[in-house]
């Protein structure tokens, strides 16, 4: 067997060759007669195909030698030309290697085209001469804080000359001076968000650039937006849910990726609590909150009622369906008078079990600003988890049940098949309603926090 996938195998890479090959030969003979016109460029062209085609071909090797060269030799006399007809150097250097390119192509290929060293030397000097030009060019970009073109003169450099004098650092400068700049005058003008993100891609680039790293402190420091999170309120029976909750809103608060967010700690919120003798169901008021609030030194406080909490814990529902278990019985064939094995159904029993356990939640917050005591926005929250167990069950051999169709005998589709056997081997395991619970929770504080971050950014713009 692993021969005759070799043979096969063979035999394909030996039909892709020929394929290959014959349309090399038929791209040659169009290249001749192109050549034969007088169309050295167009016939270099498709000589150059025919050569990627099969490296093979040697009669397109020997035209793309020919044709090529003319064609090279086409693209170095635009080089010369501009070189003594003094134009711009940037267009001679782009001719010369233009045809490098060309050259450098073909030479892949296994065909080496000549380039004549007068016109590296000639390149070399005009080079020379483009880079300096272009150096001092944009040094003066650089004085006139044209900072975006400088840096494409610095790159239009490091490309030709790599490594030429401190290009790389001007490089640099051209990019990050702008960028920090901008976040200077973002941080002056109270745009803490927008100098935060400018100086964070300077650090980025070079953590060390002037004083960038300082500034982006400063921009999360001047910005930073505190929010005390009070106690949630809601039916005194369900105070261990206002706590998780409170618990949840917290961490997920916390752990917002926002640098300029920040929770006032659980512990200092509980000392001046308890300083203020304010029980967890005293803290009910926007007043109220805004003096509890400003001890903490926040600029705004978080407030939340449970509105509605319930477990519904599901029974769990049999029902009995009906099947078929097939056997396998030795019968004697009368025609031939031999025995043979046959399969046969007897009618059978199994059950169906289903249970599902549900969660809803409802909660309100709204935060409160702590300079004019106003609301600045307010959200219901509801989330909903559920979970359920789907599952069948039989005494006998599971793997010889078939399901019953409607007329009451073997249901003979494999769908119907493929389903009997996915709920006999389904798990038998649901969670819980306080897992569910945690898990409502945890969601409802998440989207809380997600919307709340997005708020405060929109608010700090």
């Amino acid at each position: 067997m692993r021969s005759i996938l070799h043979i096969t195998f063979a035999a394909a890479c030996g039909t892709l060759l020929l394929v290959a090959c014959n349309g090399s030969k038929s791209l040659a003979k169009k290249a001749a007669q192109l050549e034969a016109g007088g169309m050295y460029a167009e016939a270099a062209d498709m000589y150059l195909q025919s050569v990627q085609r099969s490296n093979t071909n040697v009669d397109a090797k020997i035209g793309l030698k020919k044709n090529g060269q003319q064609l090279l030799n086409d693209k170095l006399s635009t080089f010369w030309k501009s070189v003594n007809a003094g134009g711009q150097k940037g267009e001679a250097v782009d001719a010369y290697l233009a045809a490098k390119a060309y050259s450098d192509k073909v030479g892949r290929l296994g065909v080496q085209l000549e380039i004549p060293e007068n016109y590296t030397t000639d390149f070399n000097k005009v080079k020379s001469e483009y880079v300096l030009e272009l150096y001092e060019k944009g040094q003066v970009m650089l004085e006139n804080k044209d900072y975006a073109n400088a840096e494409k003169v610095f790159a239009r450099i490091g490309e030709l000359e790599p490594g030429y004098k401190d290009t790389g650092s001007l490089q640099a400068v051209a990019y990050l001076e702008p960028l920090y700049r901008s976040g200077k005058d973002a941080l002056a003008a109270g745009q803490y968000r927008k100098a935060y993100g400018d100086l964070g891609k300077v650090t980025a680039k070079d953590a060390t650039y002037k004083d960038a790293a300082a500034l982006r402190k400063e921009s999360v420091e001047k910005g930073r937006y505190t929010i005390a999170v009070l106690p949630f309120t809601g039916n005194a029976k369900q105070k261990a849910l206002n706590d998780k909750l409170l618990a949840y809103a917290t961490t997920a608060l916390t752990e917002v990726n926002d640098p300029f967010l920040k929770v006032v700690d659980r512990e200092n919120l509980q000392r001046i609590l308890d300083e203020q003798r304010l029980g967890l169901s005293g803290v009910v008021d926007e007043q109220t909150a805004v003096n509890v609030g400003n001890l903490m030194g926040a600029k705004a406080v978080l407030m939340g009622t449970l509105i509605d909490y319930r477990e519904e814990t599901g029974t769990l529902k049999t029902s009995t369906k009906s099947g078929f278990e097939s056997y396998r019985v030795r019968q004697l064939n009368k025609e031939t008078n031999t025995y043979e094995t046959i399969v046969k159904y007897r009618p059978v029993k199994y059950t169906e079990n289903l249970q599902e356990n549900k969660v809803v939640l409802s909660f309100s917050y709204k935060i409160v600003s702590l300079e004019t005591g106003e609301v600045l926005f307010s959200k219901v929250v509801d989330a909903t988890k559920d979970d359920h167990m789907y599952y069948a069950s039989y005494d006998g051999d599971k793997n010889s049940l078939l399901p019953a169709g409607q007329n009451g005998t073997v249901d003979p589709n494999d769908a119907a098949r493929r389903n009997l056997v996915q709920l006999l081997n389904a798990p038998r395991e649901i969670k819980p309603t306080a897992t569910l619970g945690s898990d409502a929770l945890r969601e409802g504080a998440n989207n809380m926090a997600a919307t709340i971050q997005a708020q405060v950014a929109s608010i700090q713009q």
